[in-house]
């Protein structure tokens, strides 16, 4: 699970907004090649990176935005609104593994039943 932040509402779970996906270039449909085409369609690099990606707040503000969101980490910056200065602050989310426990808690840590 990921804490996200929606640049209106603040940070929110991932589960209160949809991802759209990366954010790419799209090639002119009238003068590119058919292959150009296929490899936008469906080639992507997986870079592990800082990449832009396109979200919708379908729980709270119901806007979209962009962030950009390191593949690795799942750190992401911090979005610039209209009027802002560019800044290259993060905003470090919190990940919840597979076993959906919190990094760091153990089984110990809770009374046997």
């Amino acid at each position: 699970m990921l804490l996200v932040p929606c640049p209106h509402c603040g940070p929110r779970n991932q589960s209160d907004l949809r991802l759209l996906g990366a954010s790419v270039a799209r090639p002119d449909p009238n003068t590119t090649t058919r292959a150009e085409w296929r490899d936008y369609l469906y080639l992507r690099d997986n870079p592990a990176d800082w990449i832009k990606e396109s979200w919708y707040c379908r729980s709270g503000c119901r806007r979209y935005f962009s962030l950009e969101r390191h593949q690795a980490t799942n750190e992401f910056r911090v979005p610039v609104l209209p009027g802002d200065k560019l800044g290259t602050s993060t905003y470090t989310s919190i990940t919840v593994g597979s076993s959906g426990k919190q990094p760091g808690a153990n089984s110990s840590d809770r009374a046997s039943t």
